[in-house]
């Protein structure tokens, strides 16, 4: 399937082909597995940098729960709320995207998307 791009003066025609997306007018090559990376990468940095705000929400619930200790103090009641763990699950759930990431796209790629959880905190 052949597909026309016009983005201002320039116009390229996209060829996506077993797999691949190949412009005419730059010669890039996006395979599959490229974009399914490329996806992993970013959902993983989304995940990561929500997991954040979610576990903190659960270590200020218990913070602010009588009688609770905070975690700093050596307080360990954070392992009994629900919104904490929930928090581990996703940023367990985000490395694993990460990783697998690797596999499918370049770390060039990788890596700098990992960066972008920072923003989502």
């Amino acid at each position: 399937m052949t597909t026309q791009l016009t983005t201002g003066p320039t116009t390229a025609n996209i060829n996506m082909s077993e797999g691949s997306c190949v412009s005419s007018a730059h010669g890039v090559t996006l395979s599959k597995d490229f974009l399914v990376g490329l996806v992993l990468a970013v959902s993983s940095s989304v995940f990561i940098g929500t997991s954040f705000i979610i576990k903190k929400k659960g270590l200020l619930k218990v913070a602010g729960s009588s009688g609770g200790r905070r975690a700093g103090s050596g307080g360990y009641g954070y392992l009994k709320e629900w919104l904490w763990w929930t928090g581990l699950i996703t940023m367990v759930i985000g490395e694993a995207a990460n990783f697998t990431a690797y596999g499918f796209a370049p770390a060039i790629l990788v890596t700098p998307l990992g960066a972008l959880s920072v923003l989502v905190r």
